[in-house]
């Protein structure tokens, strides 16, 4: 497959998903990989999981350390779950489940996708690879058109309760960054024009959800 090049950890070979890339005319190589399980195109690091994979290093608590070696990397990061995290067989309160994959959109910043099984992961690494090549083309025929400061962060506080563009543009220039929101006061948000008491505890309480 033209442009496309995926290196997977070595430990991946028995899942079956390298072997699904090379069957969809991927070039593929095994390596031992410290960080992430794929990293595609050289840029783009994704952390497989299956549901039970993602519900045992969440009660494990290995789950947000390697969040935190991926943000460290400065390269773009994803985790994919595949199969559902809420039916993996363990004892684990759904609202867990839900607040880890909100730390981990809203306050890591690392898209969580999903999955059904090996042959749609390996379509959607696919499908990531060919989304950064044109991502990449786009840049480079026209820059400036490309680029929007702050677009990713004004994209996920969008994602809170009653907060539009507007609102979230405005969010952005006060605080400078998603981080600044989350720790906030109610009083310096009270500062904001459209943010009134009920709708600041609204957004206070889904955030905190993420944050257990």
């Amino acid at each position: 497959m033209h442009g496309m090049r995926i290196i997977a950890d070595y430990r991946e070979a028995a899942s079956s998903v390298p072997d699904r890339l090379k069957e969809l005319g991927v070039e593929v190589e095994l390596k031992s990989l410290d960080i992430a399980d794929y990293i595609v195109n050289g840029e783009l690091l994704v952390e497989r999981k299956t549901s039970r994979d993602f519900v045992v290093s969440l009660i494990q608590g290995r789950l947000f350390s390697q969040c935190g070696r991926m943000k460290r990397s400065q390269k773009q990061a994803v985790i994919l779950i595949e199969g559902d995290p809420y039916q993996s067989g363990h004892a684990i309160d759904p609202q867990a489940v839900r607040g880890a994959i909100l730390s981990i959109s809203v306050c890591w910043q690392i898209p969580v996708i999903f999955s059904a099984d090996k042959l749609d992961t390996a379509n959607l690494l696919i499908m990531a690879g060919h989304q950064r090549i044109k991502e990449q083309h786009s840049q480079a025929v026209n820059y400036r058109s490309s680029y929007k400061p702050g677009g990713r962060d004004v994209h996920f506080l969008q994602g809170l309760p009653g907060v539009g563009p507007v609102l979230a543009g405005a969010l952005l220039e006060r605080f400078d960054s998603i981080e600044n929101v989350i720790l906030a006061s109610e009083e310096e948000m009270l500062e904001i024009e459209g943010l009134g008491k009920t709708k600041i505890r609204r957004i206070r309480k889904f955030l905190s959800k993420g944050l257990k």
